[in-house]
């Protein structure tokens, strides 16, 4: 199933907004207590209600709420609706839109009299999982007999306009004396999907940001009394699924014997993504008779309890754990700051991981409230998710790609500042994703606690650091900011202030100081299939790709000169004008590059003539690469032509770290340049 529309009215924060979803990852952005927990809540409650898949799921998901008591006698049911509602004298109303997947469609065609059979206990007023209810005896009544009759027709007439519309609406009404809900049918049918699957397996499932993790040891119990504690952890009593870190692994390592089903990658893979240089081993049973789950450190060896992970570590594992083993496809996830405890180069992995990974692969769905920033910039730039700002209780919003304001407001409103404050010691901006993860991996002891962010496009960064510089010259610019530039053959005319620090690379970029042979050739011999047959092989090599860039960098330099050829007018030049003006202005323009492009191509050896530049600006160049390539080659082509010659078995990023730690280690001048560099922008 997918969810496909939410409309909540009057609960608690959220007094009427209405959204869309069209893709299976939606991130909901916002200020503190604008309501995002809320919209989660609203959704658990009206599946509670609508199509619970245990018989005290409301009771428990109000009780959660704050709504009822867990010690009301059964059959005596009762709620504080101003605990739900944020006007208690008006109802409370929460729709759903519900898309089926085409493979519960045709399950469904099969499920007819299970679903009939449950519409009869509902109508009945039981529920059908009741073991004093005989519907077998009922049914072999007249009465039963006609009420099996109409109810089959009910189920075939709502299960083929499924078939037909694929969507269905459900709808709750909720005040102080009742609850409404819409039709029991599609309500049965809802509910049943989930309920045909094993204990283990979920549709709907709720990831709380209240995450109480225990540490030390936990009673090991499988069986019937813990299939119901893994029910009521999915959705009902969903802050105990976190409670559940040691009997989670233990069950999926139990049934993983039954299943042939490995346990060990799906650790692993969760590892390599988030916490690299883990992995998991297995159970093992202490002296005492106690159950621990195990994990390596690769680099030191040492195994320890999975308890040692701090509590952002551990909510992460059972979170992306439970997402891998515990969903099927069609599933819908509710998961609440998933970011918890954890820091902002954690945070950069988690949705593209979470997208590509579990998402895309699984076909699940996830509605994701988060007040990270690396969080929201990934899903405004991502194809396959989709971002919403709520603002306030009346009012969300996409945020779509041509409102880049949005964004801007969005990040703000996230409080970052005040975070950066507490948090960071200071900003740095870099122009790239790869420029981060480089100086993390040189220099992490003297970047600890820096925040480092990517942006992208030197343009509009000197176009925010002139913003930023103005700021500051009102007095309103209060934290320190650091700007490094690439070199790129583009010299900045920008000049740091107290506040705005700018520093360029006195190389083309941040590759090139990289490139130090020693170190390249010790890795390309571990991470290459084709590896380098010498040293001195490599060192020759990597020469003759740098300074064959040479002739690129010409060709483009006599190339520019062509593409200031403009030959339509701008929206500037032609405001105010009316259309003869327009016409006689653009015939001129027409006329001035036919003057320039004749007297260019007047000569017939123009080819010629461009091959002869070609060759001179190289014979004048080719002196000075000779004996500064370093500086002036393009360090990241240079790095990709070196994947590309020796055939690199890892990703091209994870090996410009590599080459960045190792020269850190050996502390070669190279390094030592770029972190005098770094060095500037640091606060003192």
């Amino acid at each position: 199933m997918k969810l496909r529309r939410v409309v909540i009215k009057n609960f608690r924060k959220l007094s009427d907004i209405d959204f869309s979803i069209s893709k299976n990852l939606s991130v909901v952005v916002g200020p503190n207590a604008s309501g995002k927990s809320s919209i989660f809540e609203a959704i658990r409650l009206a599946k509670a209600i609508l199509f619970p898949r245990v018989h005290d799921e409301l009771r428990n998901v109000m009780v959660a709420l704050g709504a009822t008591s867990a010690h009301f006698a059964q059959g005596n049911f009762q709620y504080d609706i101003s605990a739900l509602a944020g006007d208690a004298t008006k109802p409370i109303s929460i729709a759903l839109t519900i898309e089926f997947l085409d493979q519960e469609i045709l399950d469904l065609q099969d499920a007819i009299p299970q679903v009939t059979k449950n519409l009869i206990a509902a109508q009945l007023g039981r529920q059908p999982n009741d073991p004093t209810l005989d519907l077998v005896a009922y049914m072999s009544t007249p009465i039963g007999q006609e009420a099996e009759k109409t109810a089959k027709s009910a189920v075939d007439e709502a299960i083929k306009v499924i078939t037909s519309s694929k969507r269905v609406e459900v709808r709750v009404e909720i005040d102080s004396n009742r609850i409404n809900g819409s039709s029991a049918i599609y309500n049965m049918i809802i509910g049943y999907i989930e309920q045909r699957l094993s204990p283990e397996k979920t549709i709907f499932s709720y990831f709380p940001a209240d995450r109480s993790l225990p540490v030390g040891e936990i009673v090991i119990q499988i069986g019937s009394q813990d299939f119901k504690a893994q029910l009521d952890s999915h959705f009902s009593t969903a802050t105990t699924k976190y409670g559940r870190l040691k009997q989670t692994v233990v069950n999926r390592a139990v049934l993983s014997r039954f299943n042939d089903i490995d346990l060990a990658p799906e650790f692993n893979s969760i590892f390599d993504a988030f916490l690299p240089g883990k992995e998991f081993v297995g159970l093992q049973q202490k002296p005492t008779g106690l159950v621990t789950v195990l994990v390596r450190d690769k680099l030191s060896e040492k195994v320890f309890d999975i308890d040692s992970l701090s509590s952002g570590e551990k909510g992460l594992v059972l979170s992306f754990l439970l997402f891998k083993t515990s969903l099927v496809p069609g599933s819908i996830s509710l998961v609440d700051e998933l970011e918890l405890h954890l820091n902002p180069a954690v945070c950069r992995k988690i949705l593209p991981y979470l997208a590509e990974r579990v998402a895309k692969s699984m076909d699940c769905q996830f509605i994701v409230s988060t007040h990270s920033a690396e969080i929201t910039r990934d899903a405004y730039d991502r194809d396959d998710a989709e971002l919403f700002h709520l603002r306030n209780g009346s009012d969300i919003s996409p945020i779509l790609r041509q409102d880049v304001h949005e964004v801007v407001e969005a990040i703000s409103l996230l409080g970052v500042s005040a975070e950066q404050a507490l948090t960071a010691k200071a900003l740095i901006f870099v122009e790239g994703d790869s420029d981060v993860d480089i100086l993390q991996a040189a220099f992490p002891d003297a970047l600890f606690g820096i925040e480092l962010r990517p942006l992208k496009g030197r343009q509009e960064i000197e176009a925010s650091i002139m913003a930023l510089q103005a700021a500051e010259k009102k007095g309103l610019l209060k934290e320190r900011q650091s700007f490094l530039f690439d070199n790129d053959r583009k010299e900045t005319s920008l000049k740091s202030t107290e506040l705005v620090k700018i520093e360029q690379l006195e190389r083309y970029c941040l590759e090139n100081y990289l490139v130090n042979e020693e170190i390249l050739y010790d890795l390309l011999r571990t991470h290459a299939s084709n590896p380098p047959e010498s040293r001195g092989a490599l060192s020759k090599r990597i020469r003759e790709l740098a300074i064959g860039q040479l002739d690129s960098v010409i060709t483009a330099e006599i190339l520019a000169e062509y593409r200031g050829l403009r030959v339509g007018l701008t929206a500037k030049e032609i405001k105010g004008k009316n259309i003869e003006e327009i016409a006689n202005l653009q015939l001129q323009k027409l006329k001035e590059v036919e003057s320039v492009l004749n007297s260019r191509t007047a000569n017939s050896e123009w080819a010629h003539e461009f091959k002869c530049r070609h060759a001179e600006k190289k014979l004048e160049r080719e002196p000075i690469w000779e004996n500064d390539w370093k500086r002036l080659c393009s360090g990241k082509v240079l790095m990709e032509d070196i994947q590309r010659e020796y055939t690199l078995n890892m990703d091209l990023t994870k090996f410009k770290c590599l080459v960045a730690s190792g020269l850190a280690r050996l502390q070669k001048d190279d390094i030592t340049t770029l972190k005098g560099i770094v060095d500037r922008l640091l606060p003192a």
